[in-house]
């Protein structure tokens, strides 16, 4: 049996299961340690130094509404559960909150029908329809789609005419084409879109009356071989007009010059001779027109020309094929 402590010392034990403090008026007052198993038999000593704690205790949370003096440390259970969130009232509204607390999330999936789904639309890119990329593997846009009616010349086959109107239905156009040749057209925008209502194919120039936007613009195709339309196409905003010209010929200079932007394929020397005079290039442009590789396009607005690759995607060769004249 463990002697006791001499009367002027007080047992310590030597170790203690939980401490904790509580806020009161005097500083803070560390809980009591509780005997180990095997000190149980200093009692008496131990008791008379816990009573003593206790009674400290008491006096300095005396200003604490409701508060518990010190007393047996607390279970882990009974921990963990005062730190758990409270539980809320099943019968509250499910929006109601304490006060300074936000409203609870309501985060679900959302269905919508195939037929609301058929009206989305992609806007018009504000920075044009991308026709390639340059030498530094830059993307290159044109300003295709714009508030102001656009007129654009094509000299080239009707795969280049393909290539843009395929890439206008990216944007969300609606395509129609007016041709000499409706069979090569025939399933383009089916195959394109896998609808059979955003591209139309006429047999006979006709005048199209269309109601565009931006977020639905209009593209309309004239492929009448070397010439344009007899009579210009009325526009409006949104609207652009692209007549693809499979050979340039003095025929074609009107609808070459009134272009508000040209796109050409490879040239040969007659046709880039007309080209660099009615499009008022300068420069060894001549040369460069007619020395572009198949999958090259070239543009010219304003005076300048600009060269670039056209990038195909795999999607786009499969529906058009690879480039040619």
């Amino acid at each position: 049996m463990a002697a006791a402590p001499p009367p002027h010392q007080t047992a310590v034990p030597q170790q203690a299961a939980h401490s904790g403090t509580v806020v009161g008026r005097e500083a803070a007052i560390p809980a009591p340690p509780v005997p180990a198993p095997a000190q149980q038999q200093a009692a008496a000593p131990v008791a008379t130094a816990q009573a003593a704690a206790q009674a400290v205790a008491a006096r300095s949370t005396r200003a604490v509404s409701g508060a518990t003096p010190l007393a047996q440390p607390r279970s882990a259970t009974e921990a963990g559960q005062e730190n758990r969130p409270p539980t809320p009232d099943p019968s509250a509204p499910e929006d109601a909150g304490a006060p300074g607390r936000l409203s609870r999330l309501h985060i679900q999936s959302h269905l919508v029908s195939v037929p609301a789904l058929a009206r989305f639309r992609t806007p018009a890119s504000a920075n044009g329809l991308i026709l390639g990329v340059d030498q530094q593997k830059a993307a290159v846009a044109v300003p295709f789609f714009r508030y102001e009616p656009t007129r654009v010349a094509v000299i080239g086959g009707v795969w280049a005419g393909k290539l843009i109107a395929f890439r206008a239905l990216a944007l969300g156009a609606r395509v129609a084409v007016i041709t000499a040749e409706p069979f090569l057209w025939q399933g383009f925008g089916e195959r394109a879109t896998g609808r059979q209502d955003r591209v139309t194919i006429f047999a006979a120039e006709q005048h199209l009356a269309f109601n565009a936007t931006a977020h639905q613009p209009v593209l309309v195709v004239h492929d009448l071989g070397v010439t344009g339309a007899s009579a210009p196409q009325p526009l409006g905003a949104w609207q652009t007009h692209l007549t693809v010209l499979r050979r340039l010929d003095r025929r074609g200079l009107p609808t070459v010059q009134a272009a508000d932007l040209a796109i050409m394929q490879r040239l040969d020397a007659a046709e880039a001779s007309l080209a660099v005079s009615a499009l008022r290039l300068t420069g060894p442009t001549n040369h460069y027109l007619q020395m572009m590789n198949e999958d090259m396009l070239a543009t010219a607005s304003g005076g300048t020309e600009r060269y670039l690759w056209c990038a195909q995607t795999e999607a786009e060769r499969q529906q058009i094929g690879t480039p040619r004249r």
